[in-house]
């Protein structure tokens, strides 16, 4: 994944920019429907990726440090 900027040219504070579910499976070459069923309630907590709900809009910290953990304990 070391060729997926991690902050968006757009923002430039350095910061975690957020995506949708459509964006992190782009990034993470995976289809769109394996990210919405691991942040749904009847997912296992240890199995959730982590996001940030906006009412009923899901959205990822792309950059984050909890997103860059869960993925690292995936990979192993």
């Amino acid at each position: 994944m070391a060729d997926v900027p991690k902050v968006s040219p757009i923002s430039g504070n350095g910061g975690p920019e957020l995506i949708d579910s459509g964006e992190l499976a782009t990034r993470w070459r995976v289809p769109e429907s394996w990210i919405r069923n691991r942040t749904r309630a009847r997912t296992p907590q240890e199995e959730r990726i982590p996001c940030i709900r906006l009412g009923r809009y899901v959205r990822f910290a792309w950059g984050s440090p909890k997103l860059d953990e869960w993925l690292s304990r995936k990979q192993q």
